[in-house]
């Protein structure tokens, strides 16, 4: 089998997870999604699906960043490892902890990274990185973005 190098980049950032059925992973072209172990991406469940989704955008970002291609140098992640949950029945024997080894290996992401989750990191990644809690009230930070803006000057 043909594997290209963003492949092994996608099968480098699963096997830093811990995530389950890497021994083969790439990015299908024609399906314009990836798969991973012997089933597509679509058809795993929605934490599977997410993860996969996130190491995805990683890894094409990483590869760009270490090859100096075009890449904005930053990466969004929304709810990337929130709904995982650790394998059980035919998957029961692969290693665990994907939540922690996700967190880990990304704070060494070479470029930035905004990770939104419902989670916290754990806490050694908590001490290396710049964390915010979102209240969605007045208290604290409501949200990413200001819950109001000014009015700019001169406007009334």
């Amino acid at each position: 089998m043909y594997s290209t190098p963003f492949d092994t980049v996608l099968r480098q950032t699963l096997e830093e997870w811990k995530v389950p059925a890497v021994d083969f992973a790439e990015y299908d072209q024609y399906a314009a999604d990836i798969r991973a172990g012997s089933r597509p991406r679509a058809g795993r469940d929605k934490g599977v699906r997410s993860v996969l989704h996130s190491a995805f955008t990683t890894a094409l970002a990483r590869y760009c960043i270490e090859h100096d291609l075009p890449h904005l140098g930053f990466i969004v992640l929304d709810s990337p490892v929130v709904t995982y949950r650790e394998p059980v029945g035919e998957d029961v024997d692969i290693t665990g902890h994907v939540v922690d080894h996700f967190y880990r290996h990304m704070a060494a992401f070479p470029g930035q990274a905004i990770i939104m989750e419902n989670g916290d990191p754990p806490a050694d990644v908590l001490s290396c990185a710049s964390s915010y809690r979102f209240t969605g009230s007045e208290e604290g930070r409501p949200g990413f973005f200001p819950a109001a803006f000014p009015a700019p000057p001169g406007n009334g």
